[in-house]
């Protein structure tokens, strides 16, 4: 018995372990592919399960996509990064160099102004001059005064008028080989003999350091003078040429207590700010002032003493 068990096939039949053929299969599911395709296209009936499947698939296909899309994101921000770098370089260039030409141009604008106003200065002069340029201030921040250059044709005296393109600066005070130094009429020491241009009358106008405006000194209270009026150098006691402009009449303090009025003055020239001068010859010598009366007296007891 136990024999005949064991002589049985432990395979199953061939048919069982091969199952439908390829081509059996190959038939059976293109049959079966065109017919739900069939109806699908005519009834809509797997819509709903197309779009369940799709609902359950979007989550897994944007995970996947998640990687190739954030190398992308990197890729373009590095690049974006660069190319804006690169961007804000040059246009930090390109402003600087407009920067520099509009600065250039802007300093060529405005010594062809002060050239100008130079040139159309000595138009109404009647003596010579000789142009020169600003180095330096003085150390002293209490005096008024500041040294030009002078080159060795140039003959500069003690005493000579100096002016901008606007009106008078002061005069030269001392003359040295290669530089001069000039006293600005705001200097305390400074005095301008002027004259009114609307109606003559003469002042003398006295600096009074860098912290004051000058005045017009011993100028009577009830002088024809106003606000605005236009005060020209004199020619008086041969220090200045005449007519150049001086200042111009600021505030006016007449008080009853006083025989003397307290004008103030506002410069033309820029007494602050000059770069390019004119050094103007001096006028012709004048006859020296006679002595006077009492001085004389004065003098002549002390010989006899």
């Amino acid at each position: 018995m136990l024999s005949n068990v064991t002589s049985l096939p432990k395979e199953p039949p061939r048919f069982f372990k091969r199952g439908p053929s390829t081509l059996a299969r190959l038939t059976f599911f293109g049959v079966a592919s065109f017919a739900l395709m069939f109806i699908d296209a005519k009834f809509q009936t797997l819509e709903f399960v197309r779009k369940s499947i799709a609902t359950v698939v979007y989550p897994v296909q944007q995970l996947a996509l998640l990687p190739g899309a954030a190398i992308e994101s990197t890729q373009a921000f590095f690049e974006t990064r660069d190319a804006l770098r690169t961007e804000n370089e040059e246009l930090r260039r390109q402003l600087l160099d407009n920067a520099q030409m509009e600065q250039a141009s802007r300093a060529a604008q405005l010594d062809a102004q002060r050239w100008r106003a130079l040139a159309g200065a000595t138009q109404t002069l009647t003596v010579k001059s000789q142009t020169s340029r600003v180095l330096y201030l003085g150390r002293d921040p209490y005096s008024q005064k500041f040294f030009i250059d002078r080159s060795v044709s140039q003959s500069f005296s003690p005493g000579s008028a100096v002016i901008d393109g606007s009106g008078l600066l002061g005069q030269l005070t001392r003359v040295h080989p290669l530089i001069a130094e000039v006293t600005l009429i705001t200097d305390k020491d400074s005095v301008v003999p002027i004259r009114i241009e609307r109606n003559g009358v003469r002042a003398i106008l006295r600096g009074r350091g860098p912290l004051s405006a000058p005045e017009l000194s011993f100028v009577a209270a009830n002088a024809d003078l106003v606000e605005g009026d236009v005060a020209l150098s004199s020619s008086i006691d041969g220090m200045f040429p005449a007519n150049i402009r001086v200042c111009r009449v600021g505030k006016i303090t007449r008080a009853r207590e006083n025989d003397f009025a307290k004008i103030e003055c506002l410069p033309f020239a820029g007494v602050t700010s000059a770069e390019d001068v004119l050094v103007l010859d001096r006028p012709a010598e004048i006859p020296p002032r006679p002595v006077e009366e009492a001085a004389a007296k004065t003098a002549v007891k002390r010989k006899g003493s």
